[in-house]
């Protein structure tokens, strides 16, 4: 089948899955062509890739995801949805597409419906329609903005492909739950513990900063896109080695975005989580990663909670230890669904 696979760039994670799973889909012997934004540009350039803009977000000086900024701010993206219209769906329909995957990018499904081609929506972020959790004090409206945001994208989708940590319920019979997913190349590294912390940080955090520095710890951090030494936290711009130093690391800390959780996960890594203010997905991982015992969070970190963290390491392997998953299981399931939409279409 000719697969068009639409994916959102903002962060890293749309990325890592999209590399994770594309290459299952060419060994199935479908050709692809990907369209996708931001972070995920780059990741992707060995493939067949259709540039679009996308949907960002943009946080107030707190560091707290702001509604008011990102809806001004992403003003000219929708704009430029109207006046590219024309230009990507002939693009798209030159490719004769036979299905749309698509991983949380609201552009692509449209053009899909207006082609009469089926959609598979394949994310992490469709769990939240489905928690079994009620949602805790102080996130109800986060809550409902995201829920909100997450019903626009692909709600005529043929199939709903769900990865998440988090304990839910699928509330319909298109929607199927698989595990967590990792890409090749951490799944070949041998980890081991460490002395030294890999801290990433999706959005600059210098309080968080500023309480490593106050332990005897040393941290190695991602985010910044600098090489720099402050004390005990080196600063790493991005590079290839980034996944061997997560094998290598005592622990991880950061943003709690699944794709980052799921590497440290694979690789039995202790996990204190700083959910992005406002980001309901992101507190949604950080709690199920303390319910589950494989660390803690925190939106704001204490001196005090980061030493308690590290006090508790062992409990938290031991955790890790005993925690499994099948990181092909979701490759497996999209291939079989990709199978299914190509029968029910006589293809």
């Amino acid at each position: 089948m000719k697969i068009v696979y639409s994916l959102s760039g903002e962060g890293r994670g749309h990325g890592s899955l999209a590399l994770a799973v594309l290459p299952a889909l060419q060994r199935a012997g479908h050709q692809l062509m990907v369209v996708t934004y931001g972070q995920s540009l780059d990741r992707l350039a060995g493939y067949d890739v259709l540039p679009i803009r996308g949907i960002k977000h943009f946080y107030d000086r707190g560091g707290r995801l702001s509604l008011p900024i990102s809806v001004f701010r992403n003003a000219g993206v929708l704009a430029y949805y109207c006046t590219s219209w024309p230009t990507v769906r002939r693009q798209l329909r030159k490719f004769a597409p036979d299905l749309f995957i698509v991983n949380f990018e609201p552009f692509t499904p449209l053009i899909a419906r207006s082609l009469n081609v089926p959609v598979i929506s394949f994310d992490n972020q469709h769990a939240l329609l489905c928690l079994k959790e009620g949602v805790p004090p102080g996130q109800r409206f986060p809550a409902w903005t995201t829920k909100s945001a997450i019903r626009l994208v692909a709600p005529w989708a043929r199939h709903y492909l769900i990865t998440t940590i988090a304990a839910v319920a699928p509330a319909r019979r298109n929607t199927h739950i698989v595990p967590l997913v990792v890409n090749g190349q951490v799944r070949q590294i041998q980890p081991t513990n460490g002395t030294k912390v890999l801290v990433y940080l999706k959005h600059p955090n210098a309080r968080f900063l500023e309480t490593l520095k106050q332990t005897d710890e040393q941290f190695v951090v991602y985010g910044y896109d600098t090489a720099a030494i402050d004390r005990n936290l080196t600063f790493r711009a991005f590079n290839s080695q980034m996944p061997a130093e997560l094998g290598a690391s005592k622990a991880v800390m950061g943003t709690a975005g699944l794709s980052l959780i799921s590497e440290a996960l694979w690789l039995k890594k202790p996990f204190f989580a700083i959910p992005l203010k406002n980001e309901f997905e992101q507190m949604v991982s950080a709690m199920a990663v303390r319910r589950l015992g494989f660390g803690d969070f925190a939106e704001e970190p204490s001196p005090e909670q980061i030493k308690q963290f590290f006090a508790n390491l062992a409990p938290y392997r031991e955790s890790l230890r005993n925690f499994h998953f099948d990181p092909d299981a979701a490759a497996n399931k999209l291939i079989e669904l990709v199978a299914s939409v190509a029968s029910e279409n006589g293809r």
